[in-house]
């Protein structure tokens, strides 16, 4: 008598065999996604999303670990990959925010359309497949914080961090042996950010007599300069003084500014950068905010981001300038501007 084993109606070598198959495709699938050269963390959530390994309300209520299965935001569907990667409405709004930038992000609706669709787009359209896969991680980092903190990003916010962290620069280094002194150059320097939203780099210089100085300078999406400070005084610590220059921004502060879709804030001091944001989170949760830091509140969205030095040239310039003396520049007919400055800015426009 010969015994079949069964398994939900399925065979066990048809099982393995499935098995098999998903395996096979699964590492052809992570063989060409290599090729986008994503950040470590997108990179692992990618690699377990493929492989069924993020735990989402389905991947948890098929384990008995919860008894809800759909998505908490709302969407009224099943939690899983194929949602995760393409039809979660949050996903699609900030997939809408970026087209409306224009970047031509594609919608998917199941996570093999995905998989297929960010394979076409690998070589000639590698910027776009990397902002999918970014923006991805981000939308279910924000689901996140929803699930643990009550509260997640808004979809502006996620947006411009799509943006800012999927940008060529962020992966250059894989190939800087096939790339020239000026096209390196090209991915060393300032970025705009993305339109309708105001940068406003930050720098501080300190001499060893104490003497201090700390400056900054707002440019909008095209890189057009918007206005200039910088501030002289004592101190001796860098640190406090690169704080200051963001607590100035205060006595800058314009209408115009108020009334853009967003503002980042940009420093090369990661550990004041750090704090900025762990002030910002924690006031999106208690409501409660420094005094000092109170101003923030008055822009629509505000996003600290922290830039190597060859990224922030131009606030290290106004810094050096504010060692001899304090300064605010509404525009380039100034005629104590130095040409230094002016050098500086035409630089990374032209870039």
């Amino acid at each position: 008598m010969e015994l079949k084993f069964k398994y939900s109606g399925r065979s066990i070598a048809a099982l393995a065999f499935q098995a098999v198959t998903e395996q096979s495709e699964g590492t052809a699938h992570w063989m060409w996604m290599k090729e986008l050269k994503l950040r470590p963390n997108i990179e692992l959530f990618w690699w377990r999303l493929c492989n069924d390994a993020i735990p989402s309300n389905d991947f948890l209520f098929r384990r008995r670990l919860n008894n809800f299965s759909r998505c908490p935001r709302g969407c009224k569907e099943e939690e899983n990959g194929c949602h995760i990667a393409g039809k979660c409405d949050k996903l699609r709004t900030v997939i809408s925010i970026l087209n409306g930038w224009g970047f031509q992000v594609p919608f998917f609706d199941n996570i093999s359309e995905c998989l297929e669709g960010l394979k076409k787009l690998v070589g000639k359209k590698s910027l776009i497949a990397n902002m999918y896969c970014t923006t991805t991680r981000l939308v279910w980092k924000s689901r996140c914080k929803l699930i643990h903190d009550g509260i997640e990003d808004s979809v502006n916010s996620l947006a411009a961090n799509a943006v800012s962290t999927s940008t060529v620069c962020n992966f250059i280094n894989s190939y800087s042996d096939n790339w020239d002194v000026n096209q390196r150059k090209l991915f060393c320097s300032w970025h705009p950010p993305p339109p309708g939203w105001i940068k406003i780099n930050v720098d501080a210089s300190l001499l060893r007599n104490n003497v201090a100085g700390f400056g900054g300078v707002a440019r909008d999406d095209k890189g057009r300069f918007l206005i200039a400070f910088g501030a002289k005084l004592m101190h001796w610590d860098i640190a406090q003084m690169e704080l200051m220059a963001v607590l100035y921004l205060k006595n800058i502060i314009r209408d115009w500014m108020i009334e853009a879709q967003g503002v980042i804030i940009e420093g090369d001091n990661f550990n004041i950068i750090k704090i900025l944001r762990l002030v910002m989170k924690t006031w999106k949760v208690s409501k409660i905010i420094d005094d000092n830091l109170a101003f923030l509140l008055d822009f629509n969205q505000v996003l600290f981001s922290f830039s190597n030095r060859d990224c922030n040239k131009l606030a290290d310039v106004c810094a050096n300038l504010a060692l001899k003396k304090s300064f605010i520049w509404e525009d380039l007919s100034f005629e104590e501007i130095p040409p230094s400055f002016l050098f500086c800015l035409k630089e990374e426009y032209d870039l």
